[in-house]
């Protein structure tokens, strides 16, 4: 595994870092410091990140303030025509699992195209997936798990060997990929991939309060989605549910 180490100010840097991510944009602390870091580091893996979709970077950031999961598509594209064989995607884990997954399989982009790198402050070195922590229904690429590395402001984050290397082959459907590992729910069901349901259910005007949950209120919902995409209305999420709620059927 790969350790990486990113912040807005140089300073909180530790000495010989394996991996460091930077900015070539914005205007907080030390923003833009990609250019300072690689001067820094020389050695050490480097990771170019974009805050905001009309600047071109190995990753973009996607959360309140810089850009939006509606951007990734273009912004992608873009970097592959630059030779960016696989942008990375940055988005906190809920962000990444409600939204980003969607506008990926939406758009057409195979998982194999992107890195998924997510924050989840947890406390505890892990990168998300179905395995770990949960909080992502497929595994991530890295994850960034505490902003306050070595008692400084320094986020840290642990990434697969694979991270900087060869691609991974790709997957024969994203779509199906998806599907087969999220897990069926219903009502009784409690946990991360129920707040999930709940918040797609309200993004379709069901009313439905996310708390993790899955009571009779949630089952109602579910089973008027189910109405409204003409499919069998048992109030279970399984597949096809699944798929009407991220938007991919």
């Amino acid at each position: 595994m790969i350790t990486l180490f990113d912040t807005i100010l140089n300073n909180q840097f530790p000495a010989n870092p394996q991996a460091v991510a930077a900015y070539v944009d914005g205007s907080l602390g030390n923003q833009p410091n990609y250019d300072w870091v690689v001067r820094a580091f020389p050695q050490a893996h480097h990771l170019p990140i974009a805050l905001f979709a009309d600047h071109d970077a190995e990753c973009l950031d996607v959360e309140s303030g810089a850009a939006s999961p509606s951007d990734i598509p273009g912004w992608r594209e873009r970097q592959v025509r630059r030779g960016i064989a696989r942008p990375v995607i940055y988005a906190n884990a809920y962000t990444m699992q409600t939204s980003v997954l969607a506008v990926l399989s939406s758009a057409g982009i195979p998982r194999a195209s992107v890195r998924l790198w997510t924050a989840h402050y947890s406390g505890q070195a892990h990168i998300c997936g179905p395995r770990t922590c949960e909080a992502l229904s497929i595994p991530a690429d890295g994850t960034q798990w505490t902003s306050s590395a070595m008692g400084r402001v320094l986020d840290q984050s642990l990434l697969l060997d694979s991270f900087f290397g060869t691609p991974p082959a790709p997957a024969a459907n994203w779509t199906e990929t998806i599907m087969r590992q999220l897990p069926e729910l219903r009502q009784g069901a409690t946990g991360t991939f129920v707040r999930t349901v709940q918040f797609q259910l309200g993004e379709r005007g069901h009313k439905v309060t996310v708390d993790g949950a899955f009571g009779p209120a949630t089952a109602q919902a579910v089973r008027g989605a189910q109405a409204a995409a003409r499919v069998t209305q048992d109030g279970v999420v399984g597949p096809v549910t699944w798929g009407i709620l991220l938007g991919v059927h």
